[in-house]
């Protein structure tokens, strides 16, 4: 029986790649989605360099005719999704008087629905094995929103309202829903949180998951040190 593993939807060189490395140390062969192939093609050949197999594939997070079958092509050229985590963030540098209501629209479809989009996709996969982990990155902008990027705090706002509906929704099927709200730059430095932090932080929920329920955490933050 082919193992779980790891579906990456937002992939990129910071969380994503660290956790994908992280976890691909584990034993998990690694998905990748993003929407632009260069970018994708660079974080997918690093980590194959690094010993991870590794396959990827491009989509829209915020289109479901886009997403779903990226998903599903992932699966089925790695087998059944053990671990989801949803990475995507449209960061647009837009204050309210300029934010078409449109933009908003997308933004919030990428940076929010798609999460929606990509536990529906696996979720047959993981209620038939009766197991598996969704991990979310959240951002203090959702307490916090920037006023220079106003869909951004909408967006992250409304992802761990999401994530905490489907953790409660999903956990008598066995599967661990966890959002991590990262309050601050994420990045190498003073004042920074660094990527291989966050995927620490990933790891353990998803050893958390093979725990009592009662112990699952929905809900976890991350600062500054």
């Amino acid at each position: 029986m082919t193992a779980p593993h790891l579906l990456v939807v937002g992939a990129g060189p910071g969380i994503s790649q660290a956790t994908a490395r992280r976890l691909g140390a584990q034993g998990f062969a690694v998905g990748l989605v993003a929407r632009r192939d260069g970018p994708l093609g660079e974080v997918g050949r690093a980590l194959r360099g690094g010993g991870v197999r590794t396959e990827w594939t491009t989509a829209d997070a915020g289109d479901p005719r886009s997403l779903t079958p990226a998903v599903e092509s992932l699966t089925a050229a790695l087998g059944p999704v053990g671990v989801l985590l949803y990475n995507v963030s449209v960061g647009r540098s837009a204050a309210v008087p300029d934010l078409a209501p449109d933009d908003l629209l997308g933004d919030l479809a990428a940076g929010a629905v798609g999460l929606q989009t990509a536990v529906l996709a696996v979720l047959p996969g993981m209620r038939e094995r009766g197991a598996g982990t969704v991990l979310v990155t959240g951002g203090g902008s959702a307490d916090r929103p920037v006023p220079s990027m106003a869909s951004l705090g909408v967006q992250k706002a409304a992802l761990r309202a999401l994530a905490e509906v489907q953790a409660r929704a999903l956990a008598p099927d066995g599967i661990h829903v966890a959002a991590v709200t990262v309050r601050g730059l994420v990045g190498d430095g003073d004042r920074r949180i660094s990527p291989e932090r966050v995927a620490g932080v990933y790891a353990d929920l998803v050893a958390e998951t093979a725990g009592p329920r009662e112990d699952w955490r929905t809900v976890v933050d991350l600062t500054v040190q």
